[in-house]
Formats: structure tokens, sequence, C-alpha cells
């Protein structure tokens, strides 16, 4: 018997692909981590394309809904079951069911495929949380982490003859980032009475450790700050990521402010994130959110005639999360006498030209709004782990074989990490 891994694209960002199988007994069982699509504007971007007939998988293992992890589900056969988390099949039902109503005819064709196979029980398996799942003679756990994305997991694979770790994406700095650690030494390693042969992890920020990391509740402390002087406040930030939403959200109610947002699709998600997310915690609860329509007309019965939303947004103050888009350019428009505030919530690589991730469109907007004086404000945290985080992990794991590094452009750097030289000595560089 035996177990192999393979690792493709685990030297760039995005689209990264394990590939654990084992064979024993004559039969083999083979098990994907993650099909996702490369990221656009990453400095290395491959798509690899796995020989399904040749190589056939029997189950692939998502672990979280973002595309670079996700993305490419349609191109996997039909008799291939699809494991993900319960929230992150809701997120992409809500991703795709938007995109049913695209002008485009092949993105909205697409999007009606992609709906059809995520509500099919019959393939798709919902992960729960230490809840071990059979897949021939592997067993596979997951485990819920802290990331920019709800509902993402780390895979924890027993083969008859290997302990393998797959990390997925994760970070100690979101509000749920406390429990790593402890989850680590109690789930994973159960106080070391289960050793741990082989880690597989993500190392995103390797190449930007110079980059200072706030804590999600740093953000949330600073936003609040911010808005107790800026009441008329635009937010740009991924409508999908859970605990920055989260903090502004809160950040704004804490100063009186109620949530905009630019269409119906982000509404839903966030009437996904506060079912599902906020079960647990009054923190993911969005319950002043509204869809963004200054001069749509309100009525109430204390009100002697009806009034306009924008009349209410400059009343009690705002935030509006917008996209670069010229009806969400109109809105600031609509409010530029009071001077509007943007918060810009995402990775400043997107506004530089000497980055390959550069986006002008964006880039192009926030300059227009700065050129008619509405400030900028740039307020992001990462939802990857940082080196320090990450050297605390691979200590806790303590891989007793191999440690090969996915989803970095600078893998090397793993060999610069605080972990003892043993460590330093199993990481292998595919």
């Amino acid at each position: 018997m035996a177990t192999e891994i393979q690792i493709r694209q685990g030297n760039q960002i995005g689209g990264c692909v394990t590939i654990i199988t084992y064979t024993g007994d004559g039969v083999t069982t083979r098990i994907m981590i993650d099909y996702g699509m490369s990221l656009p504007g990453a400095e290395k971007k491959e798509e690899y394309k796995h020989d399904w007939e040749r190589e056939p998988v029997d189950a692939v293992l998502f672990t979280h809904y973002h595309g670079d992890h996700a993305g490419r589900f349609l191109e996997i056969p039909t008799k291939t079951r699809l494991y993900l988390g319960g929230a992150s099949r809701q997120v992409m039902i809500n991703i795709y069911q938007a995109l049913t109503r695209a002008r485009d005819q092949r993105t909205a064709s697409s999007a009606r495929e992609a709906l059809a196979v995520l509500r099919d029980d019959a393939r798709i398996v919902e992960v729960k949380r230490d809840t071990p799942m059979n897949i021939g003679p592997v067993t596979v756990t997951g485990y819920e982490v802290d990331h920019s994305a709800c509902d993402a997991y780390m895979y924890l694979i027993e083969t008859p003859d290997k302990t393998i770790l797959h990390t997925g994406d994760f970070r100690g700095h979101g509000y749920r980032g406390k429990a790593l650690l402890p989850m680590t030494n109690w789930y994973i390693r159960r106080n070391g009475r289960r050793e741990v042969d082989i880690l597989i992890t993500e190392g995103t920020m390797l190449n930007r450790r110079s980059e200072k990391v706030k804590t999600e509740a740093e953000l949330q402390a600073e936003a609040r700050e911010y808005f107790r002087e800026h009441n008329y406040a635009f937010l740009i930030c991924s409508s999908t990521n859970l605990d920055s939403l989260a903090s502004f959200y809160q950040a704004a109610r804490r100063n009186g402010m109620y949530l905009y947002i630019y269409n119906d699709y982000v509404c839903q998600q966030l009437r996904t994130f506060t079912e599902l997310a906020g079960a647990k915690t009054d923190l993911y609860r969005f319950e002043k959110a509204y869809v963004l329509r200054p001069d749509q007309e309100l009525h109430q019965k204390a009100w002697d005639k009806p009034r306009k939303q924008k009349d209410l947004m400059r009343e009690h103050g705002f935030l509006a999360l917008i996209k670069s888009e010229d009806f969400c350019e109109k809105s600031i428009n609509e409010f530029l006498d009071v001077k509007p505030v943007i918060v810009y919530s995402m990775w400043d690589g997107y506004l530089d030209p000497e980055k390959a991730a550069y986006i002008p469109q964006w880039d192009a907007f926030l300059k227009r709004q700065q050129a008619k004086g509405v400030e900028v404000k740039h307020l992001h945290t990462s939802g990857h782990a940082t080196a320090e985080q990450l050297a605390q992990l691979i200590r806790a794991v303590n891989p007793k074989e191999a440690i090969y590094p996915i989803h970095t452009e600078r893998a090397e750097g793993f060999g610069e990490l605080d972990i003892p030289q043993e460590l330093k000595e199993k990481i292998k560089v595919i």
C-alpha cells in the first residue's frame, strides 16, 4: 500500500490543486483538494488541466468558495462527488443565481448549469466541522478556519499509511483566528496523541512580509473612530468577505449609520451570512442593510408624506457598499455637498500600475472621486496568515516527514520562518 501526493500549481497564488492518491489491495482511491481558477493579475498563472479519464477522482474537496479554489467545478465529471461546507454552497448558489440574469447568454447559460450542480443533493456532500467522512479506505475530516471567506476548511486526510493536513487558506488575525492553535493542538494533534506525517500549507503572505497586518478587531476600531468624523461614507470591499463586512457594519452601526448595498445580489449574500454565521454570533447579523436607491420614495405611517431614501441617508448618515460603476458614481455625486469619503478595503496592489494585479478601472474610478474632493481612506487587512502565524502553525503541527508549500509565489520564504532547523529540512519546494 502507498500514498502519493501531487501538487499542481503550488507556486502561484490562485489555482492550486492537490491530489492525494492511495493504492492498496489493488484498488486506487484518489482525492483532489480544490479546483479553481488562476487569479487574473497574479505574477504566475497557469491553468492545470486534469486528465479525468486516465486519473479518475473519487472526491473533490473544496476548502472554501473563492473562485481561485472552487471556480472550475463545472469541469469536473458528473460522477465525481463534490465536498464543501453548507454556507459555502449557499454563497455559491447566490453568486450563480445572480449570474443567470447576465446579459451575456453564454454566462447566463453557464450559471444555470452551475446552479443545477450546486442544488444536486445526490452529488454535493456538505462538510460538517470535526465530522469524519469515509471515501473508500480514506478518512477525511474538515476543521473550520479563520479566513476572509465564511465557512473555510482545512482538511485532515488519513489514509491507511499516512496522515496529511491540508490547511487551505487560513489566518490568525480574524475574529475566529484565536481558535487556530487550540484547534490544532486538541482536534488535529489530539494533545500529541495523533501525529501528522505531511503538512500542505499556504504561504500567500511570504512575498509581502513588510506589509503591516491589522487584526479585524483593530480594523473595526479604526473604522469606528473614522466614522465619528465621517458619517457619509462609501465602501469598496469584497461582497463575500464576511469578517471585513462585519467590521465595517458594526463600526457604522455604533455611529448610528445604516448600511446601503449597490444591488440585490449582495443583500442576498448578507442575508445568507446573517442566517448561517449570524446564528452563532450577533457579530455577523446584518439587520440594517438596504439596497442603495437614493431616489426611491419610502413610506411610513408616522410620516406626513413619502420621503426619499437620500433624505434619510443625509439625516442619519450612511455606509454604502459600492463598486466602480457609473451608477455608483452618480450616488457619490448626489452627496458631494456633505463631503463624503470612500473607504477602500481591498489589497493596494490592485491600484499599483507596477503590479500584475493592477485594475485600471478601479484606479481611475478612485482618482476621479479624489479630483472632486472626495477623501479615500485605505483600511484593509489580509485574509491570509502572516509569516509569524504560519510559523506558529508549523510548530504546532510538527509534521514528521514533509512540509509542502502551496498558494505562494515565494516558497523559498518557508526556509526563513522562525521554526526549528529540523522542520526547515522537511520543506519540499515543488
